[in-house]
């Protein structure tokens, strides 16, 4: 059961599902192995200070992997595009809980997390993304992402 949210925080964790994370995934993503000891640490960060969870996965990818299983009470959305906020309830989940800062974790970080980092910037809300917490398959896309996300980021603070 989660109590007031007085930090206005929430977590969100996109696509850290067995097709990404998991070795004998279908999408299976080598550098998602080094993020998920990272992940665990916001999620259980979160957790300990009771802050609001959601996991975002697409529809067909869905098993979220056992090292993050959802405990009652966290949030479970299916996305059918990149943009988690885009044809789903989230929006509406983070303003009930009174959100106004996300931190935004998981893969890809060139598409998932990147559109759905300017969804939320774009609606108003304040976001980080830890560099230790977020992977893509590939190091250029990767950088490329980071880049672009600080830069939006900075735009947005000015």
């Amino acid at each position: 059961m989660l109590g007031e949210n007085k930090s206005r925080r929430a977590l969100i964790i996109v696509n850290m599902t067995d097709n990404f994370a998991h070795q004998n995934g279908a999408n299976y993503i080598a550098a998602s192995k080094e993020i998920i000891p990272f992940v665990q640490g916001e999620l259980q960060y979160f957790r300990d200070r009771m802050r609001p969870v959601v996991f975002c996965n697409s529809a067909k990818n869905s098993a979220i992997i056992r090292e993050l299983s959802p405990r009652r009470g966290e949030i479970c959305i299916e996305k059918d595009k990149y943009n988690a906020f885009l044809n789903t309830n989230l929006d509406h989940i983070l303003q009930e809980q009174k959100v106004e800062n996300l931190t935004i974790v998981g893969l890809q970080l060139h598409s998932s997390i990147l559109l759905t980092a300017a969804a939320a910037l774009a609606q108003g809300f304040s976001v980080v993304v830890p560099e230790t917490c977020v992977c893509s398959d590939h190091e250029q896309e990767h950088l490329a992402a980071l880049r672009l996300f600080n830069l939006w980021s900075k735009a947005i603070n000015i």
